[in-house]
């Protein structure tokens, strides 16, 4: 009891010194924990079995704050004091369970080495120190599985420390996503047990009955809410376990068995980086202890034992959930915590091992000597001489050794920003130095936590890629901390309006920037454009020249008309060719974007990739507003959903690399000294009147200009003559990508058919037929209005049934349509305002206009929920690209066809 009480101290002195200033922070996921636990503490927040937000959250680390915020203090101090006493907690059950586990003066050394490993080890001293709900998951564990084996040992009132055991382990669930596999490890342990102990295969009947009941009760929750939301329930875990984001999974089951005792965690901020799990000492005795593990598992003895045993050596493979995490950077220390507190029995028995066998060449004390007093806590037997100066020798200088690595690590400046320190001096500093200026914060995420948890005046999120100047009679207050700075092309602007004399870092320089701007301040220098939708105005762009095969970024300045009505406002950023060929697309993250200001401008920094064999030139960069939520685009003025706001260039590649992007390499010659290597095309069946998409890949032999001709066929029809890259001064070497769409005429018969350039086979495709109607159908009202001279509306046929109107509305092609147009239907009331509206590609989507035949018949029909107020069905056509609408009349003054209601 001494030396446990003595093991308990060094681990709390380990833990406590000086928690309220190392580790610092508060990290994001800390603060998201004080977020939440304050919620549960005092808003009346009841989250259960996991919170939502967050990538969701399992809960019964809140539930543990949330009594002590109230009780103590409503600090983030609270939540490190909560975890650094959950892990204290460990290490005494920890010891207990050692004890327990096995039998006389092994149980005691043992339990004591059990204890001393955790307390001297760095992962642990790191957790306990941290408000990461992970500190739980080892705590569970460790009392579950002690109350476990006292139940399976007690002659009576087993039931009462089972059903107790049981209830902890099934709670472990609630803790962290590493434990989602302890049940089924204590289950294998079950089986074991019933197979070593036969002879008394009713009692272990019985008290398993008892524990894992309790157990599937306690865990029924989260099992069930597996079942219905497995979006949260497994989100995470998706998101670790893309195989195309680090290593593979053999990759990173080799990384994890180093993660022992060689290389362990990289994460500085959870770790320092690739110090193994256990020291090099621990790591031998590790693997003697498996070794002595299975030997004495195979051998016959007390049936506990070899359970324990067996449970041991199931230890390593807890770290399943880490190894699967092969998109989490592996390995990682804090995924393998189901591990804990069982993979430290394994390093116990092996020293357990070692010493005995140290003791037993060394020889003993007569056992005519009286034991001492402390003897008799470890059975009295003079073998232990030697086990309490080296206990004590190894706690003292190892925990010596063990405080002075933790708090260098905590002290250095790149853990002090790693860990989001320096945007909660930020936070901290801005709530004292404030005033009526608009706040600007920039984070590496938008509403981060860490600020989240001060008291801050109404906030405007920049992120790392959106600035804002302020409203022309404003003044705004931007602050930047290190782990966001303002590139360079803002840092000038924001420069006039430095503040000084803020809160330093460790390294000496300002823990983070602050600057005030007015919002007459001029804008950095842009190209003027123009364009407007309801929202927003362009200002202009800037759009530095970009090597091909190579990204950049452009910046797009914008001014608020009026706050967009959704939080989510977002643009697409194309880059195209002058064909409109996609060549890549940038979708910048937004949110609060409903809190703009009118008057404000929005500075934006664009990224933009330029593909590989991207030909010099220049380039349109064409934008869209859209709610991402609601997939609602907006339309600019006079000119669509999508708008021009400038071009790059392009400049040739400095470097003629191998090109990856060649899904089919065949390489052939056109001229002596032009030839393909490959082309892309990922479709093999099309309709007349569709687009073959083909990206071809040229590469020149020599420099200079290249005059050949190409043609392309589809059998024996034509379908282009074109010369690649006329004028063009090719380099020696160079690759170059040409993006072109060959039309396959209407009237081409269904069939199979060989795609060659200049007779060279590229593919064989299948033109699958189109059920075409030519006869003009008899309608129930006829209108015989067309659109654009190009679609005439033949009539429809409606009736309604409550409130559902049933519409079949036929259209006539005139002539041959060049362009894919929508159809809209409006459902009005009496003062012309829309209800309800359809905007669609001809039948669901799937059949364009383009493809239609000169004369062919094509029938819509929809369903349109109704309301008491609505009186008038308005349709029309318009071009999806510009928002234009086809006019009915040659002074377009009429471009949709209205009804009523019947």
């Amino acid at each position: 009891m001494l030396l446990a009480t003595v093991i308990l101290l060094t681990a709390a002195g380990l833990r406590l010194s000086d928690l309220h200033n190392y580790p610092p922070g508060p990290h994001y996921d800390e603060a998201v924990y004080f977020i939440v636990s304050r919620n549960i503490a005092f808003a009346g927040a009841r989250f259960f079995p996991m919170v939502e937000a967050y990538q969701g959250r399992e809960v019964l680390y809140m539930y543990l704050n949330a009594p002590f915020l109230q009780l103590i203090h409503d600090d983030i101090f609270t939540l490190h004091m909560v975890s650094a006493f959950c892990n204290l907690i460990t290490v005494a059950a920890t010891i207990a369970l050692g004890r327990l586990m096995f039998r006389g003066r092994r149980g005691w050394i043992i339990g004591l080495t059990l204890g001393a490993l955790i307390a001297l080890n760095f992962p642990q001293i790191w957790l306990a120190r941290q408000a990461f709900r992970a500190v739980t998951l080892p705590f569970m564990q460790a009392i579950a599985l002690a109350f476990l084996w006292r139940g399976l040992t007690v002659k009576r009132r087993d039931w009462l420390w089972l059903l107790i055991g049981g209830f902890l382990a099934g709670a472990t669930v609630y803790t962290y996503n590493s434990s989602r596999l302890f049940p089924l490890w204590l289950g294998l342990a079950g089986i074991a047990l019933l197979i070593f102990d036969r002879a008394r295969w009713r009692l272990r009947l019985r008290q398993g009955l008892i524990f894992f009941g309790m157990l599937i009760v306690v865990a029924a929750p989260m099992a069930l809410y597996a079942v219905q939301r497995p979006d949260v329930f497994f989100g995470r875990l998706a998101e670790v376990t893309q195989a195309d984001q680090s290593v593979s999974l053999g990759e990173s089951i080799l990384l994890h068995a180093k993660m022992f005792f060689i290389d362990g965690d990289p994460y500085l901020r959870y770790n320092i980086p690739h110090r193994p799990y256990f020291t090099l000492p621990e790591g031998l005795l590790l693997l003697i202890g498996i070794g002595v593990a299975c030997v004495r598992l195979l051998r016959r003895g007390d049936p506990l034992e070899r359970t324990a045993y067996a449970l041991a050596i199931l230890s390593p493979l807890m770290i399943i959930p880490s190894v699967i995490s092969v998109g989490g950077l592996p390995p990682s220390h804090m995924r393998s915590l189901g591990m804990i507190p069982l993979i430290f029995v394994l390093v116990a028995v092996g020293f357990e091992w070692v010493y005995s066998l140290v003791v037993h060449f060394w020889g003993t004390r007569s056992i005519a000597t009286p034991p001492r007093p402390w003897e008799r806590g470890l059975g009295g037997e003079v073998a232990f001489k030697a086990f309490v100066p080296l206990l004590l020798t190894t706690l003292m200088l190892g925990g010596l050794l063990v405080g002075q690595t933790y708090f260098a690590w905590a002290s250095r400046a790149d853990v002090y920003y790693a860990t989001d320190a320096d945007l909660s001096a930020a936070a901290q500093w801005l709530v004292a130095h404030h005033t009526d200026e608009i706040v600007y914060i920039a984070a590496q995420d938008k509403g981060h936590p860490t600020a989240m948890i001060e008291p801050l005046p109404p906030v405007t999120w920049l992120g790392t890629d959106l600035l804002f100047r302020p409203p022309l009679d404003q003044t705004g207050l931007y602050i930047f901390p290190r782990s966001a700075p303002p590139p360079d092309s803002w840092r000038a602007w924001l420069e006039p309006g430095a503040i000084a004399d803020l809160p330093l870092g460790p390294d000496g320089r300002s823990a983070f920037e602050a600057f005030r701007i007015r919002g007459d301040l001029p804008l950095p220098t842009v190209i003027p454009a123009h364009a407007e939708n309801p929202y927003l105005r362009l200002i202009g762009m800037d759009a530095p020249s970009i090597e091909s095969g190579t990204s950049g970024e452009i910046q797009l300045q914008w001014e608020v008309i009026t706050p967009p009505p959704v939080g989510d406002y977002t643009p697409l950023v194309q880059l195209e060719d002058a064909q409109g060929n996609l060549l890549s697309r940038s979708e910048p993250y937004m949110t609060l974007t409903n809190e703009w200001r009118p008057g404000e401008t929005l500075i934006q920094r664009v990224p933009i990739s330029v593909p590989a064999a991207t030909p010099p030139g220049e380039y349109p960069i064409r934008v869209a507003w859209v709610g991402r939520s609601s997939n609602e685009y907006s339309t600019y003025t006079g000119s669509g959903l999508w708008t021009e706001v400038g071009v790059i260039s392009v400049l040739r590649t400095s470097v003629f690399n191998e090109i990856n992007d060649i899904l089919i390499k065949h390489s052939f010659t056109i001229s002596g000294d032009l030839s393909i290597l490959g082309y892309n095309l990922s479709n093999y069946i099309y309709r007349p009147g569709e687009s073959i998409p083909v990206t071809l890949y040229w590469a020149s032999s020599t420099q200079g200009l290249h005059a050949v001709n190409v043609t392309a066929e589809l059998d024996n029809r034509r379908l282009d003559e074109w010369m690649p890259f006329a004028g063009y001064e090719w380099a020696a070497g160079e690759t170059l990508a040409e993006r072109r769409r060959f039309v396959i005429p209407q009237d081409t018969p269904a069939g199979e058919y060989s795609l060659t350039l200049n007779g060279e086979l590229i593919a064989t495709l299948t033109i699958a037929g189109i059920p075409r109607v030519f006869d003009i159908p008899t309608v129930a009202t006829p209108v015989n209005a067309v659109f654009g001279d190009q679609l005439e509306l033949i009539g429809y046929t409606s009736h309604r049934d409550g409130d559902i109107l049933f519409i079949e509305i036929n259209w006539y092609s005139v002539d041959v349509i060049q362009d894919s147009y929508k159809f809209f239907i409006h459902v009005l009331d009496n003062s012309g305002m829309i209800q309800s509206q359809i905007d669609t590609i001809p039948l669901e989507n799937t059949y364009p206009t383009n493809l239609w035949a000169e004369g062919e018949v094509v029938t819509e029909r929809y369903q349109l929920t109704l309301t008491p107020a609505s009186r008038t069905i308005r349709l029309g056509v318009y071009d999806p690209d510009t928002g234009q609408r086809l006019s009915m009349d040659v002074n377009g003054s009429v471009d949709y066809f209205e009804f009523p209601i019947d």
